[in-house]
């Protein structure tokens, strides 16, 4: 009969970290979710996952086309190469899901006369196994692709495998910053032929840059996924905690290379380039650089038809002076964000040990918002009641009637009439109060949280960009 969890909480003769890890492997093998069990008992990725995941999707013909310069009749030949890819793909893992099955009742009837390393060995065997096939299986796609080129599409080849190895692996990152696609940026900027030539050299060297650094991650990943389920089946949290920090530095490495490519291309765009390092930061940190409510509702207020030249003058003006107390509060939260995510791992490694070994103060649930002392968040609090004089002093500009005609209508008290008896970001009414400020903007009009436009950094207007944060054009 087949392992299932309800089957393996009975198991009661086999050890708890024994029982824990079959847990995990029979949820992957019975219900095909492809989730390392390591990783999410110390607190991060891991690269398990990726087993389950095609090396090549029918999505990357595109990519074959354009960096390879395929030719027309080219096509259905390779797309019949990916068809036989995926038909094998598929088949084994189907066989592998089996092979776990077997190797899981197994290590149930092992693990009374033998130890934890013997049971995981079994267990891990046939995913250690798939793992070697699935990678000779894209040798051979890569193999029967390249026969089919000429001389000129092969001297593209080394910068196709660059491409797909940026496409498959640089959105499996971790940390803010990791998974920016440069390339993606510098498309959506529709950049003028001469800007093309002048970003050539650096994005070459950034392209080849970044590809080490992902090379590096996926060679790490896999020794250190090893690892970390050692780690696991022992109950090591000390030991998963430190492998956790070895993970980092080279996801790190990757986010590094991205810094040094935003550099590199924003000093080669020279005007643009501030536009090119906001729309990169922007992509690679979306939770930093987002519109602020405050700086939303200043931009529904300029476009009200009823303004008079003089409440114009004084939002613009306004607009101004707040984005760049915004931008300022950005980078705050930005710095506290890189310092503060490449520790998160450890940090819930050991809250997992401090639960299971019942240590006060380790309650799994508490509010990530009531902890004013995380620099982060005490960053963001204080971003938040940043915005609350700005409000009140817009509301000052404008008339009943024309708050009235903002989306929603804004007919809340200001924020001054609304302040407690501290107003420190740091203290509950402090925090409530910046919570009633912000929540109390009117969303923009026609949008939804998702459907925003994301582009603007630090909530300021800029030249040379249609930023979310440049004024609504003023009706004639």
């Amino acid at each position: 009969m087949p392992l299932t969890p309800s089957r393996i909480a009975r198991l009661d003769h086999i050890a708890p970290r024994l029982r824990a890890l079959f847990a995990a492997i029979a949820m992957v093998t019975l219900a095909g979710v492809a989730t390392s069990p390591a990783s999410a008992q110390f607190g991060g990725r891991g690269g398990f996952a990726q087993a389950f995941q095609p090396d090549i999707m029918q999505r990357d013909v595109t990519l074959m086309t354009s960096s390879l310069g395929l030719e027309e009749w080219q096509r259905p030949i390779v797309e019949a190469l990916l068809q036989d890819y995926m038909s094998n793909f598929n088949t084994g893992v189907e066989a592998l899901k089996d092979r776990m099955k077997v190797a899981s009742e197994d290590a149930g009837k092992i693990a009374k006369s033998n130890g934890g390393d013997a049971v995981l060995e079994k267990i891990m065997a046939p995913l250690n196994s798939w793992r070697t096939e699935k990678a000779q299986m894209l040798d051979k796609f890569m193999s029967d692709l390249k026969s089919q080129l000429g001389p000129q599409q092969l001297e593209r080849w080394p910068s196709f495998e660059r491409a797909l190895r940026r496409e498959r692996l640089l959105p499996d990152g971790d940390l803010s910053g990791e998974s920016v696609d440069l390339f993606a940026v510098l498309t959506r900027m529709q950049l003028t032929p001469a800007e093309q030539d002048a970003v050539k050299q650096p994005l070459a060297a950034y392209e080849l840059m970044l590809d080490e650094a992902l090379v590096t991650r996926t060679s790490s990943m896999a020794v250190l996924d090893r690892e970390l389920s050692d780690a696991m089946t022992s109950m090591n949290y000390e030991r998963g905690a430190d492998i956790q920090d070895k993970v980092m530095v080279v996801r790190i490495g990757v986010r590094s290379a991205n810094d040094a490519g935003i550099e590199l291309l924003a000093a080669a765009l020279g005007d643009r380039g501030d536009e090119f390092r906001t729309r990169a930061l922007e992509a690679g940190y979306p939770d930093v650089f987002r519109p602020h409510p405050v700086m939303i509702l200043m931009q529904q207020a300029y476009a009200l038809p009823s303004l008079s030249p003089e409440q114009t003058a004084q939002i613009d003006a306004l607009m101004t002076e707040f984005g760049t107390a915004c931008r300022e509060a950005n980078m705050k939260i930005y710095e506290a964000v890189r310092v503060d995510q490449p520790k998160a791992p450890r940090k819930r490694v050991q809250a997992a040990a401090d639960r299971k070994s019942g240590a006060a103060g380790s309650a799994p649930n508490t509010p990530q918002g009531a902890n004013s002392t995380d620099p982060v968040v005490k960053a963001r609090v204080e971003r938040e009641t940043m915005g609350a004089p700005f409000r009140d002093r817009l509301l000052a500009i404008l008339t009943d009637e024309q708050k009235a005609e903002l989306p929603g209508g804004v007919k809340v008290e200001s924020a001054e009439a609304q302040k407690p008896d501290s107003d420190s970001p740091d203290t509950p009414k402090g925090r409530r109060a910046a919570k009633v400020a912000v929540e109390s903007e009117a969303p923009v009009a026609g949008t939804t949280g998702k459907g925003r436009d994301q582009r603007a950094l630090g909530d300021s207007k800029r030249s040379g960009s249609k930023s979310q944060a440049e004024p609504a054009a003023k009706p004639e």
